[in-house]
């Protein structure tokens, strides 16, 4: 049977090891093989690979379930990416509303200064900062040539002129750069009829849409800037700030396949010379919302103005998420199809499915343990391995299924250094039977572990059973000299 006794012993807790103190390999499927018949395990360790339809059907029904959970994780990121994109428009929507509304509804302060006719208006001491004029003309032809001033009690020009070109009603922004003394308001006028004139003077911290506008390109020009020095330079290093790197106590080193890279950004990023990562992407995206918000003010003449810009461009956008949102649901459904065909939870996140092609196997060395579960999924922070088994569905686990099992429990426990608290076995899309971590199915692998690698190195396997329907459903039968029928 490969090792004898003069090459291996027991090491001080029974495992066995060779003349070099390696364990002795046990792979899961060892186990199961082992549990369900020590014959047909020794069968297939000489090399006799087992038949029938029964094989050639779980192999095809393996490859299907592979392929729907690497389906249904595609379209978990697809979703994932939908939303985010989603949100992102969303957001733009509500921002450009809520602006939209503050222009409406944000009232300034009447200074309770006023005036009308042609003629001088003392107003006081104004502190530096913007101010709201507002013209009437009773006769809605404007001014006609008339204009107002402001000068400061040394006659220096500190506002204006500003005129009303036409119509019953118009405001005018404009910003003191200095405090005004003894501010005196002039109404020069060339009309004959000074009593259709009028005037009204308010404060406001609410800076005009066009100055607004102004300051919204030029920051967002800045962030643009510092976005693409991000993403050309390794400010991480400088500032001692690099993402975690994989460590192999920590991560299942199988996690790290095509199938399951990141949405964002791998886990040993460290960003610069052309690549950038989460702060780069939102840095860019915040420029481009900026900038849209700036054009979007710069093109307002007055406050009214900017209210209805801002609500056309939430409505664009709001047709741009609508659009989204329809991509959203799409993706949502597919995925969520998939997940009653594969008779799991909507939420299921999957680190690993098995395609017999790409995933690598999982091993305790210590103890020579080796295998690779058909899914590791994640619930609730936890590593859940996932077997898969598609023959008839009994009323509970066989046991060489549950022993199998555990051996994955606890190679994700050696291989992240956290214990899952248990495992699930599925029969077909609708049955799965939990199979708990606990001491006595710790104890159930090792003594099965230890077994199996006695009978590696001394032999003697022999039939533990009497039952005819398992020697009849063996895989191994066509090579089985003992069976009973």
């Amino acid at each position: 049977m490969g090792v004898s006794m003069n090459e291996a012993k027991q090491d001080e807790n029974g495992f066995w090891k060779d003349a070099e103190g390696g364990a002795i390999s046990v792979s899961a499927s060892d186990l199961e093989r082992h549990a369900y018949c020590p014959l047909s395990w020794k069968l297939a360790k000489e090399g006799h690979d087992g038949k029938g339809d029964a094989i050639s059907a779980g192999i095809d029904k393996h490859q299907k379930i592979h392929d729907k959970i690497e389906s249904f994780h595609n379209r978990s990121i697809d979703s994932r990416r939908e939303i985010a994109v989603w949100t992102w428009t969303l957001s733009i929507v509500i921002i450009f509303l809520i602006d939209s509304f503050a222009f409406v509804y944000l009232e300034d302060d009447y200074l309770g200064i006023s005036g009308d006719g042609f003629g001088a208006e003392k107003v006081g001491d104004l502190d530096s900062g913007w101010y709201y004029l507002t013209m009437y003309d009773t006769q809605a032809d404007g001014w006609n040539g008339t204009d107002l001033i402001m000068l400061d009690e040394n006659n220096n020009l500190m506002a204006g002129p500003f005129e009303l070109k036409n119509g019953t009603e118009e405001k005018i922004t404009f910003r003191l750069s200095s405090d005004c003394n003894g501010c005196i308001i002039i109404i020069r006028g060339v009309s004959s009829d000074s009593i259709e004139i009028s005037w009204a003077l308010s404060s406001t911290d609410f800076v005009p849409p066009q100055e607004l506008g102004k300051f919204l390109v030029m920051l967002s020009a800045s962030v643009l800037f510092v976005s693409i020095l991000m993403i050309a330079l390794p400010w991480r290093e400088r500032f001692g700030w690099n993402e975690p790197e994989i460590e192999h106590n920590k991560v299942v080193q199988t996690f790290d396949q095509k199938i399951f890279k990141p949405v964002w950004q791998t886990v040993d990023f460290v960003g610069g010379w052309i690549s950038g990562g989460r702060i780069e992407g939102f840095a860019l995206l915040s420029s481009i919302v900026i900038m849209l918000h700036g054009v979007s003010l710069y093109a307002a003449d007055n406050r009214q103005q900017a209210a209805l810009v801002l609500a056309l461009v939430a409505l664009f956008w709001l047709i741009i998420s609508s659009s989204q949102l329809f991509k959203v649901l799409r993706s949502i459904a597919a995925r969520e199809k998939l997940s009653i065909e594969l008779g799991i939870d909507y939420s299921t996140k999957f680190n690993y499915s098995d395609d017999s092609k790409e995933s690598s196997i999982l091993s305790d060395n210590d103890i020579g343990l080796r295998g690779r579960p058909d899914q590791i999924v994640v619930i609730d922070g936890n590593f859940i391995p996932v077997e898969q088994k598609t023959g008839k569905i009994p009323n509970e686990p066989h046991l060489s299924h549950k022993i199998q099992l555990l051996a994955y429990i606890h190679l994700i426990e050696s291989s992240t250094g956290t214990s899952p608290p248990y495992g699930a076995l599925r029969y077909g899309a609708d049955i799965a039977f939990p199979i708990e971590w606990n001491d006595e199915n710790r104890n159930l692998l090792m003594d099965n572990i230890r077994e199996v690698q006695r009978l590696t190195v001394e032999g003697g396997a022999k039939r533990n059973h009497q039952q005819i329907g398992k020697c009849r459903n063996c895989s191994r039968k066509h090579a089985c000299d003992e069976s009973l029928f």
